[in-house]
């Protein structure tokens, strides 16, 4: 070869090694990532589910369901056919799609199976029940009434179940008794500003057709039929009875709750010291409380019988430990009278038990998916909850961080497995607060600043002072031995509030934040499962949705205002505060509207005359927000002045009009609309009505 021919071979061969474009190398990475990811595709199933249920609840309208069933058959037909092919992507794609279309058949049925008559109108009626439920609220009580008779209501138009607020006089109700009393009954609540919590679906869902307040003491037609489930809820309630006396005081309340389920007796100022602190999720039987009564259990078997040398010989003390444990936990749910989320934790603790029972690893993110999918399969509504969302979360996320912390050394020495303790519930504690923290914000409207701290302390206070007590308390009751046990217990549960009170007094304890957009918290949800249910490094671009989420949420302003149905009350948020005017007090409607505003406190209106942001007149008031000015008329008299002042007028009063056609809200316009939230964006107006936002369903009324 000459030296120009080398020359020129020399120029034409890359000086290094050779590399594939840039997209193509992305697209390279991605392929070895979905096959590295393989075993880990079916997780991607529950996923799937939920997102097919998410989207019915999420229609406009209530789809037809033979056509939609019909479609959801031919388009698994379809999936069922893709699956059949032998690329891996294209099966992957096939059994999520029919995941979906099952998600939205499934609540689409449940939907329609749970149907049942809701009140036409609100009133006073004579009605009678028989009682289902008699649950502590402090003084008063709560009745659950079935087989309903309502005067002047044909059966067709009467609800299957009734829920009334009742006075001391319901205190010798039991379970199965049957009453007649007179009653303000009302349908189920609206949500009380656009995107807010609806009640009405969830009690559509509970087959609660009306609510309402009794106007006299119950009347006891019969007593009822003592069955089992009547005996247990007396039982509890005796039991409830007997922990409040035994230890008294707002730590008895706490006791009873936590070992019956009954918190009706809590006071308000605990709850919300527990809530700024971040340590409200104690107070609700849950995964964390079943979970920590099951491994009590386990080891009072386990180390018990390892005692006895014959049985230690001849039995798996593993399996017999993961048996009681089961029997420990499942006698907890009856007595906490089996509420939704704690059927559920139940539902993934039973199958983590079963995992042991079959040699198999309970800390799986299969478990988990299967866990999921079984509830999401029996009650689809589920998703829609704070429970679900939350406690699902954080499992999730746990479950993600201690897959990938598996092959590492444990500590060595008792120094070092001491220090080890905390660091683990530190761990625990940051991982399931962040994976919660969106959720939280979403459906409370309040972040706990201070929650890991007061974790730290609060979850090793209970889970080896205050949950072991009570559980021996209630294996010692039999015996009558239950009294210094009980003692033991209230104890803790006084360290648990000085903690939750300190925390909660501290600067800055929690956040008041408008609930995020639903676009920001699905951002938030797809990143979090792209990057918790995969292993390869893909996992890391769940960041990017993830990063979009929490950056939408934070972006995310509060309505300015919100009004109710027929302007019956408002409330306005300004720079320098937030006020209310309402005709009749309505606290739950007050704390809705306080975290939709994101706001610390609500306070009245100025008086008249008074010089601020809000100013008053006999007869209406007119605020400023961001260079707008909106007036709220009481009296006819000065609707011509606040027309010509305001760029919007809001008033109770009917059919009301601008002479110089500004903008009304009126009494009519605003029952039509069951309330409304106004946003002001660069001087404009904008009123979003929660009768619009809530579409054409079944529990829209």
């Amino acid at each position: 070869m000459s030296t120009a021919e080398a020359s020129t071979a020399s120029l034409a061969r890359p000086a290094g090694p050779v590399r594939a474009p840039a997209p193509a190398a992305a697209v390279a990475a991605l392929a070895r990532c979905w096959r590295e990811d393989a075993a880990r595709r079916v997780l991607w199933l529950p996923v799937g589910l939920g997102t097919g249920i998410a989207i019915y609840f999420a229609l406009p309208a209530e789809p037809p369901p033979i056509p939609t069933v019909l479609l959801a058959l031919g388009g698994a037909a379809l999936a069922l056919r893709l699956v059949g092919r032998r690329r891996g992507g294209v099966r992957a794609a096939a059994a999520l799609a029919l995941a979906v279309l099952a998600g939205l058949v499934l609540a689409l049925e449940r939907s329609q199976r749970v149907a049942a008559p809701v009140l036409p109108r609100a009133g006073v009626y004579g009605l009678e029940g028989r009682v289902v439920a008699v649950e502590p609220r402090g003084r008063r009580f709560r009745l659950l009434l079935e087989e309903v008779r309502i005067d002047g209501l044909e059966p067709a138009q009467t609800p299957v179940r009734v829920r009334l607020g009742v006075g001391a006089s319901a205190a010798a109700l039991r379970a199965g008794d049957v009453v007649r009393l007179r009653a303000r009954l009302m349908p189920p609540a609206a949500p009380f500003w656009p995107g807010g919590f609806d009640f009405a679906r969830r009690a559509w869902f509970e087959r609660i057709g009306a609510i309402g307040w009794s106007l006299g003491a119950p009347e006891r037609l019969a007593a009822g039929e003592v069955g089992w489930g009547e005996q247990l809820a007396a039982w509890r309630r005796q039991l409830a009875e007997r922990v409040r006396d035994r230890i008294g005081g707002v730590e008895g309340e706490v006791a009873a709750a936590l070992l019956t389920g009954l918190r009706g007796g809590i006071p308000g100022e605990v709850w919300e010291a527990m809530q700024r602190s971040g340590l409200a999720h104690l107070l609700a039987i849950s995964g964390l409380h079943l979970g920590l009564v099951a491994a009590t259990a386990w080891l009072l078997v386990r180390y018990g019988l390892a005692l006895i040398p014959a049985l230690a010989l001849r039995w798996s003390l593993r399996r017999l430990a993961a048996v009681a444990s089961l029997a420990a936990a499942f006698a907890y749910l009856l007595l906490s009278g089996a509420p939704v989320p704690t059927r559920r934790a139940f539902i993934t603790l039973a199958l983590a038990l079963l995992a042991l029972l079959l040699g198999r690893s309970p800390f799986s993110m299969r478990l988990v998916a299967l866990a999921a999918a079984g509830v999401l399969v029996l009650e689809p509504e589920a998703l829609t909850g704070a429970s679900f969302q939350m406690s699902f979360a954080a499992v999730v996320a746990l479950v993600a961080v201690f897959e990938a912390r598996e092959g590492r050394p444990e500590a060595q020495g008792t120094v070092a497995r001491l220090l080890a303790y905390p660091r683990l519930v530190l761990l625990t504690t940051l991982v399931a607060g962040l994976a919660t923290l969106p959720f939280a914000a979403w459906h409370f409207g309040r972040i706990a600043s201070w929650g890991m701290v007061a974790n730290l302390l609060a979850v090793p206070l209970t889970a080896f002072w205050i949950v072991p007590a009570g559980f021996a308390a209630l294996l010692a009751l039999p015996l009558g031995l239950d009294g210094p046990l009980l003692d033991l217990m209230g104890r803790g549960i006084g360290m648990l509030l000085a903690i939750a009170r300190t925390v909660a007094a501290w600067p800055g304890a929690s956040l008041d934040l408008p609930p995020p957009p639903t676009a920001a918290l699905l951002l938030y949800v797809a990143g979090g499962l792209w990057l918790a249910l995969w292993r390869a490094r893909w996992r890391w671009l769940g960041l990017v949705p993830l990063a979009l989420g929490l950056a939408l949420a934070v972006s995310t302003r509060p309505p300015q205002l919100l009004v109710a149905p027929g302007a019956q009350a408002l409330a306005v948020r300004g720079e320098d505060g937030a006020w209310l005017e309402e005709w009749r007090r309505d606290g739950f409607r007050r704390e809705q509207w306080r975290r939709a505003l994101a706001v610390r406190r609500l306070q009245p209106l100025p008086e008249v005359g008074a010089v601020g942001p809000v100013r008053c007149d006999p007869a209406g008031c007119v605020v400023a927000l961001e260079g707008v000015r909106i007036a709220w008329v009481r009296r006819p008299h000065g609707v011509v002045a606040d027309c010509r002042r305001a760029a919007l007028v809001i008033t109770a009063l009917p059919r009301l009009r601008c002479p110089d056609g500004t903008p009304v809200l009126d009494g009519r316009s605003l029952w039509r609309l069951q309330g409304a939230a106004i946003r002001i964006e660069d001087g404009r107006i904008a009123i979003e009505g929660v009768r619009p936002a809530r579409g054409e369903r079944p529990w829209v009324r």
